[in-house]
């Protein structure tokens, strides 16, 4: 890279990234990621936020140059990344990192999707520009993400539009200086609190970050004007939103080396609530199947997790969809009854009705004796008859270091399209995504999603 950091190296990087630097490994991964976020938006276009988002481009209008998954119809590439964002987060089913809680598929595919439509970008052009997005927000959100959702803000929601803006960047094919331009207005555009978890306003901030990155972008290659260096300044983004002056170098030193989605790699979830109840579920899953004991013999379940765990999973008594995706108590409490975690858990008629509102009280959380923020999650059954079962997970179902098969991830995104798609459909676009470096023009994809 020059011998740059920075700023200056994030724009180098993604400025002159092709397909032949990517290794297999990462480009298999990222094709992974791309086709687990396409059936999570399209899931998602079911869900409360997921019509609204919907309703809300439909009734704006706009040139027809990006396809809104599942919805049947286009919009402007900047709408399009929008409501695709907003689709792709709205069940929290979608991929996370684990080492520092962000989100990054939910924001940089909706951009990298709206823009290579746009431009009729090959599959290995897009596959170009999600690796370079991913990789430029990882590598952001490793060094800031933990101080910034301390800070109270949600982290892909301050990371996410740089990694949108890279990714939209090398979409367009942007030089050097038009980079830096981009990811300088897409920094201005950055912030999401993190008092909104459990809201419909969490899935907005993956969308807003697509759109802002998709916007950035565009006005770049128009000559609008940023800050240079937004990465590097006193004042620039790392040191407004926590406090610290870091070193440039933090950032840059290690883009590509290794690649971030094979190292720490992404966290593709198995479950479709928050990645800080994923480790439990498993634990109580693993139990019932293991013990076969049945709800009413139960007396208590004790989930021992670490104490930012307990404060991101603050629902107790969770009334609404999104509230449930970040309650320990209702997913726990659930798993218990149904023997699953599936999006069938997740209906309002399910979380109000008494048997399980009445089991929710049964889940009482203690601290970890470490205080770790990741740390293992110790998830104890105790019985009426007094007997007692234990089971700690270190690394949930999904996770890098215990992934999902092929097989799962396969049936996972079956689940997601069954109601949007013919299975038809659903075999075309595995085999479109499985195949995406040989399509001359994403266009096919898009037809099928946008359906």
């Amino acid at each position: 890279m020059k011998g740059e950091v920075g700023t200056d190296a994030i724009a180098n990087f993604v400025a002159n990234i092709t397909y032949d630097d990517i290794p297999r490994a990462v480009g298999a991964a990222a094709k992974t990621s791309i086709l687990d976020g396409l059936g999570v938006t399209l899931a998602g276009g079911k869900s409360q936020p997921g019509h609204v988002i919907i309703s809300y481009v439909g009734d704006s209008g706009g040139k027809p140059e990006a396809g809104i998954v599942g919805a049947g119809f286009r919009s402007s590439a900047a709408q399009a990344a929008l409501a695709n964002g907003v689709l792709a987060h709205a069940l929290d089913y979608d991929d996370g990192v684990s080492r520092w809680g962000g989100h990054l598929t939910a924001v940089v595919l909706p951009a990298v999707l709206a823009l290579s439509e746009r431009e009729k970008r090959s599959g290995k052009e897009t596959i170009e520009a999600f690796v370079a997005g991913w990789e430029v927000g990882e590598k952001i959100g490793a060094v800031i993400g933990p101080d910034v959702k301390y800070a109270g803000w949600h982290s892909h929601a301050v990371v996410g539009p740089l990694a949108a803006a890279a990714a939209a960047s090398k979409a367009l094919k942007l030089d050097e200086k038009q980079i830096k331009m981009a990811l300088g207005i897409a920094a201005s555009g950055a912030g999401g609190l993190r008092l909104n978890f459990g809201t419909d306003t969490k899935p907005f901030h993956a969308g807003r970050g697509a759109w802002n990155g998709v916007v950035a972008a565009l006005l770049a290659q128009k000559g609008f004007t940023a800050t240079s260096d937004i990465l590097d300044a006193d004042l620039g983004l790392p040191r407004v939103f926590t406090g610290k002056k870091w070193d440039p170098a933090h950032f840059t030193a290690r883009l590509g080396n290794p690649f971030s989605l094979i190292t720490p790699g992404a966290h593709l979830k198995p479950y479709p609530s928050c990645g800080r109840t994923q480790a439990s579920i498993d634990a109580v899953l693993f139990l019932k199947a293991k013990h076969h004991f049945r709800p009413e013999e139960e007396a208590e379940i004790e989930c021992r997790t670490s104490r930012w765990t307990q404060e991101v999973l603050s629902f107790s008594r969770p009334e609404t969809i999104p509230q449930a995706k970040f309650s320990m108590q209702y997913c726990l409490a659930a798993a218990v009854l149904d023997g699953e975690i599936t999006m069938r858990q997740f209906t309002d008629e399910k979380i109000s009705s008494p048997g399980v509102q009445d089991f929710v009280s049964r889940v009482k959380y203690a601290p970890h004796v470490e205080g770790k923020d990741f740390a293992e999650d110790t998830v104890t059954v105790r019985l009426r008859d007094g007997r007692e079962y234990s089971r700690t997970v270190a690394h949930a179902r999904g996770e890098p270091e215990n992934p999902m098969s092929r097989d799962d991830l396969i049936l996972k995104f079956g689940a997601c399209a069954e109601p949007v798609l013919s299975r038809q459909e659903i075999q075309q676009t595995i085999g479109l995504v499985t195949d995406l470096e040989a399509l001359e023009d994403i266009t096919p994809l898009m037809v099928i999603a946008t359906h």
